[in-house]
Parts: structure tokens; sequence; C-alpha cells
């Protein structure tokens, strides 16, 4: 009787354990086809703030306002490329209302934080000086990367959208549509839906060995795996195939020379 009790012992431990691999074998399967569907060439994150929402700092409403300047592309790319490398380390725990990542306390990062709060940054130093001790997460969201970039008011990529499509100015710059044969550094690729859902990047280049390949600055929330790499601005590569089945169209700030 007591080897039938421990025999019946052995079966069950044996059973409870199979039961282990097969829910450990589920999640993982869940987790890699998750980590597939979050990569960064999959659909645009979505945006949903109106222009109306977006404050700025004091200091940058004069200069974003009226500014009149006449950008060159150079410019443009070393502005993003500025927003890529920027190093900062916050004093407090700092996470965005609108997404679940955090960024911690400490930690020194490189790039300015994705935020899509009313609190958005319109230059370097306007970050640096506003996150510095802050409670409160600064960065940028998509649009606004490409606002910074360009030089204008904050934008959302349905009122650069309608600026296209109505030929409305922006700060009394016009921006075009234009073919994808035409791409210059400088350059931004556009999507939404035509409900203030989409997304918007900087074209920097083409890789010369392979036509489909496009080298982007943006601002994009999508990772490979959940929050890693961490979501601030980004050197990203785009296929362009990709992005013309996925509806977006390339756009030009009509005074970059």
């Amino acid at each position: 009787m007591i080897i039938f009790k421990y025999i019946k012992i052995m079966i069950n431990i044996f059973s409870g354990l199979i039961l282990v691999l097969l829910i450990l074998s589920f999640i993982s399967s869940h987790n890699i086809k998750n980590a597939n569907d979050t990569n960064t060439s999959a659909n645009p994150a979505p945006f949903s703030l109106s222009s109306k929402d977006i404050y700025y700092s004091k200091q940058d409403i004069s200069k974003q306002n009226t500014s009149t300047n006449t950008l060159t592309r150079n410019e443009v790319i070393n502005m993003a490329k500025q927003m890529v490398e920027v190093t900062w380390t916050p004093k407090y725990n700092l996470k965005d209302k609108y997404s679940p990542y955090i960024f911690i306390k400490g930690k020194t990062y490189h790039g300015i934080p994705y935020s899509m709060s009313m609190y958005q940054v319109s230059s370097i130093s306007d970050f640096l000086s506003n996150i510095n001790g802050s409670k409160i997460l600064y960065g940028n969201d998509c649009s606004g990367f490409v606002s910074t970039c360009w030089g204008i008011k904050r934008q959302t990529t349905l009122s650069l959208l309608n600026s296209v499509k109505h030929h409305d100015k922006i700060d009394g710059k016009a921006i075009n549509q234009i073919s994808w044969n035409d791409l210059k550094p400088g350059d931004a690729l556009l999507f939404d839906n035509g409900k203030g859902e989409g997304h918007i990047m900087i074209y920097d280049s083409t890789d010369s060995k392979n036509s489909n390949k496009l080298n982007v600055y943006e601002q994009n929330i999508k990772t490979l795996v959940p929050f890693q790499p961490i979501p601030v601005a980004r050197e990203d590569t785009r296929f362009k195939n990709k992005l013309i089945k996925n509806g977006y169209i390339p756009i030009r700030l009509m005074t970059l020379n």
C-alpha cells in the first residue's frame, strides 16, 4: 500500500510538471507574438491631441509663432540628430500619463523622451531647462518632433495633412506633397487617417545598396518588444514599400533650401 501511495504521489508531481511546462510554453509563444506585433515597422502609433491642447514654455512662444527664418536641409537634419543624441538624467521617476512606460530616476538617457502630454518642448535648450529637476515628463510626440526640426509652431499629423490638402500655410510657409523619387534630406514622411491618428518622421537618406531602405529620424512609441528600446527620439530604418502600403506620403516644407 505504501508503494502505491508513493507511485500516486509521483504521478501527481509528474502531471504538475507537465502542466507547468505547457503554461510556460504558451506564455513564451505569446510574448514572441507580441514582440513581432510591436516591431518599429508596424502600424503607426496613434496621435489624438489637438493643437489647442498644446502649451509651450513662455520663452519659446514668441519664437515659434513669429519664426519666418529659412532653414537649410543640413540645419533640419542637425536638429534631428541633436534631439536623438541629447543626454539627460531624471531626478524623479517620470511617466507619461498616456502610456505605461517609466523613465527611471538617476538613469541616463539619450534622446528626447516620447510624450503625448500637453507639455511639448520646442528646442534642445527648452527641453534641458524644463526636464532639470522636473516631476513632469517633458518631451515630444512624432509631430512635435518634426515641428521642432522644421522650426514651425507645434503641429499634429492631422493639421499637417490638412495643410497639404488645402494648401494652407503654417507660419507663412507652404507644405506640399512631393514624389517619392524627389525625396531630399529634411523632407518628411506622413500618415494620418483623417481623424488625427497617424505618424510622421524626418527623411534623411536612402541606403546606397538598397533603394527600398530609408534612413529616418523619428519620435515613435512603437518598440521591438515592450519598451525596448526605450521610446525616445531615435534614428531608424524604414522600408519604402511598407510605408507606401500603409498610406504614407512624402511632404516638403517649401522654404527648405
